[in-house]
């Protein structure tokens, strides 16, 4: 059963990847995971889209980006393709969520956000930040903890080809799952999904 809602953004923004086909894609590999009445956050926004397919399964959902503080303008094939304008974008397209207390715009680094939340907060996270290996591991380290012992973390651009700019994620995804530290439940079209193993207390 496909979830409805009301698609607010360009279904084509400024690239296939992150074109509304795509995020249907991601999104319907992920679906089984994320549950119902959750709380979640999608950490590496850029110009939105993805938070409308997540928003149906949460009581509350971060989205979390830099935006602006990375820089003014995105790397993108638009002149002048103002971060400052996708922020005023996103919080216009969901200003009755965001008064209803059920979505929450955070403008921060992905490691600063996550390390300002409770432990075992989240009953999921999902990561599409840097896809630097080195950004990718600090984010599932820290991600361990603050999602609940029945969570799990999933992300975006998994490749497992050593040439790839996103085989760092890979790399990080594999390291985290040898360590004994999380199960790694899936890798499929790029998504992931590990889940935490806990100590019982």
């Amino acid at each position: 059963m496909k979830t409805k809602f009301e698609y607010r953004f360009p279904k084509w923004k400024d690239a296939p990847w992150n074109s509304y086909e795509r995020q249907r894609e991601r999104y319907e590999i992920i679906k089984p995971y994320i549950g119902n009445d959750s709380i979640g956050a999608e950490i590496g926004v850029y110009k939105g889209g993805f938070g409308e397919f997540l928003l149906p399964h949460c009581r509350k959902l971060f989205l979390v980006d830099p935006w602006y503080r990375a820089g003014g303008f995105w790397k993108s094939s638009i002149d002048n393709d103002s971060r400052v304008d996708t922020v005023v974008d996103i919080l216009q397209k969901y200003k009755h969520e965001i008064e209803a207390g059920r979505l929450e715009v955070v403008i921060e680094y992905s490691s600063n956000f996550l390390n300002s939340r409770p432990n075992d907060e989240f009953d999921f996270l999902y990561i599409d930040s840097s896809h630097r290996y080195e950004d990718t591991k600090k984010e599932i380290d820290i991600a361990l903890r603050k999602v609940k012992s029945s969570g799990i973390i999933l992300g975006d651009d998994c490749d497992s080809r050593p040439e790839s700019r996103q085989y760092g994620v890979y790399r990080a995804i594999q390291e985290t799952a040898q360590s004994g530290l999380a199960e790694l439940v899936f890798i499929e079209s790029r998504q992931w999904g590990l889940r935490p193993i806990k100590a019982n207390p």
